[in-house]
Formats: structure tokens, sequence, C-alpha cells
């Protein structure tokens, strides 16, 4: 069901699975409850060789084919090229492409011993977690095993992998790990997550919050939101300036999910709310813009894009991108667009 890489020192892996027990009810008799997994660790220079050893425990082959979830601890992301860690799946045949990576804080072993809250096991809960964390928060990137190795082959070997962590014997995701050429060398948290998911085109839906103090300076302790519906994101490089001029067009639509602070009484209103959203997604955008480019990681695909368009160039400034990226000139507009207040009254409902 799941699987757990953690370097124990360099040149050694323990290696730990979940398995689901055949036949095993979720209630015992008594409403008893029941265990309907069990975890078993080898260790080995190899993670061939680590499977191979898990029948001295077991009895029985390992099956791979229904494997939801593989954790690599952190300190291994940072130390081990992942596609290099990850080869025994990429061939063995039993193995799916589809199954979600994530890097955990602690060791990743320590997370196939926490209990389920609501599924089966909890690897198929992680799985889930990335899967609808990523269409229903914006907060969480969505990554299997082809579209790592799809990222780290590419021109720019750049990518972002969920991070979990145990906050009181309870999974979570919390944020994302920055893959820079194959190794982990930071991670974003909050805001810059759902911004980086933002500006590579990869944002589902999600709610965006809005400060009563960026509106009225009498409110500024309270917080109004928007669900977003829909965002798309558009990079245009203006590939003829030195240093490199990026155009970066965001239409995002949504409607109201919580007013605190703010009436639409007229259509003036709502124009005035759009403008003030559009100025702080910007904002927010051109912060995390700039915390890519002082780390010199390209995460919202650029390179790429430019690679696709102008071939020709990118044999020029491939050999520097790094550096050409940190030093780009960026212009962020973004076209907020409010659908509905999702109701009749278009007014904090607190106001009389």
């Amino acid at each position: 069901m799941g699987v757990a890489i953690d370097q124990i020192k360099p040149g050694t892996i323990k290696f730990s699975v979940q398995l689901y027990k055949p036949g095993q009810k979720a209630g015992g008799q008594g409403g008893k409850q029941e265990t309907t997994f069990f975890n078993i660790e080898t260790k080995s220079e190899s993670i061939f060789d680590a499977v191979r050893d898990i029948t001295l425990q077991l009895g029985r082959k390992a099956q791979f084919s229904h494997m939801r979830v593989i954790i690599i601890n952190e300190k291994t992301a940072k130390r081990e090229d992942l596609i290099s860690l990850l080869e025994f799946f990429y061939r063995d045949h039993e193995s799916r492409l589809n199954t979600k990576v994530l890097i955990s804080e602690g060791d990743a072993s320590e997370f196939l011993k926490i209990k389920p809250l609501i599924e089966q096991t909890v690897t198929q809960q992680l799985n889930r977690m990335q899967e609808i964390g990523n269409v229903g928060t914006g907060k969480v990137p969505d990554v299997n095993l082809l579209e790592l190795s799809q990222a780290l082959k590419s021109q720019v070997p750049n990518i972002a992998l969920p991070v979990a962590s145990i906050k009181k014997d309870v999974v979570m995701l919390a944020g994302m790990a920055m893959v820079y050429k194959g190794k982990m060398i930071g991670t974003l948290r909050g805001k810059q997550t759902e911004n980086v998911l933002i500006l590579s085109d990869q944002f589902k839906s999600g709610v965006l919050q809005i400060p009563c103090g960026y509106v009225r300076k009498d409110k500024k302790n309270l917080t109004e939101s928007v669900e977003i519906l829909k965002v798309n994101t558009k990079l245009k490089p203006i590939l003829k300036t030195d240093p490199l001029k990026v155009k970066v067009g965001v239409n995002i639509s949504g409607n109201i999910g919580e007013l605190k602070c703010t009436k639409f009484e007229k259509r003036e209103d709502q124009v005035e709310f759009q403008k003030k959203a559009q100025k702080l997604v910007e904002e927010r955008l051109m912060d995390t813009i700039r915390f890519t480019q002082k780390k010199r990681i390209d995460l919202i695909g650029l390179g790429n894009q430019i690679h696709r368009n102008n071939s020709k160039l990118w044999k020029i400034w491939k050999k520097d991108w790094d550096k050409r990226y940190s030093t780009a000139k960026f212009e962020v507009k973004v076209d907020f667009d409010i659908r509905n207040t999702l109701s009749i009254v278009g007014k904090p409902l607190s106001d009389k």
C-alpha cells in the first residue's frame, strides 16, 4: 500500500513497507477494532535487495501494483538524487507510474505507524490528501512518479513535491519541497505554495483570504474570503531584452465566501473590491517570484516554455539559466472577477 525510504547512513537504506491484510475486516466481534495493515522494515545498500528481503519476514513476495504513495525522508531527499533513488520503481513491472511521491519531515517510516482517521490505511489517506488537497485547497502539489521523472528529465530539472508532517499523531500536508536538479534544497510554506501553483498554472481551486485592513483600516483584525473557482496563468517572456523581461498574466474568477467589512451596494463597490483583490494577489505573487529568484530555482516552468518556443535560443541560455532567471524582470498583472456573492445580501450578515 505504501513505501517509506530513510537513508540511515550514506550507502545504507531503511526500506519500510505497509501491507494490507488479506480478508481482514475493519471491526472484529464485540466492536473491537482490528488493524487492517502491518508494516515491515528491511535494510540494504539498494532498494531492490531490500525489496527481496521482505520475503524473509513475510514468507511471500511483495506486490507493488496497489502501492499508493512513496514517502522519502527529508534528509534523504537532500542527499540523494531522487530519480536514482527511485530507479527500482521505474523499472519494476508491478509499480504504477501514478503512485504519489512526497517528502516527510522526520523519519518516513514513522508515518506508516500512524493510525488513519477515516481510510483503512494511512498510505491511502496520504494518497487522497494529495488528490483532494490539490483540487480543493490549492495548497498541495499533486505529483506522481511519472510527473516527477518528466520534470527532472526536462530542460529545467526542478519540481515542487508535497511535504508531510506529524502533529499530535495526525498526518498533515504542510507545504512543498523545492527540488533542484534532483535534490531537495528547501521548503515553501503557506501562501508561497499557493503562489507557485498559480504561477505554474497548476492551481485548481481554493480560498483567497483578504485582510480587512487591506480594505478598511478600522477593521484590520478581520478577514474576508473569496472562493477561487478558476485560475488561468500565462507567462510571456520578452526574449530580446537583457535582462530578460517576463509578463505574467493571471485571470482569476470566484465567488464571495465571507464578508466582514465590504458592502456590495452598487456596481462601483464590486469593482473597488476586485481592484483590492487584484493588488493583493499581485503583491503576493511578486514576493514568491523574488523568493525563487533569490534561491535561483525556476519552479514556474519558464525555462521549459522558452525551450519549447525557441529551442535555438535556449541552447545558448541553458548553461546559465539559473543566473538569467534570478536577474529577470517580472511584471505581474492580475484580472480578478467576482461572479457571485452567493446571497441576495451584498454586505456582512452581521450588519444591521
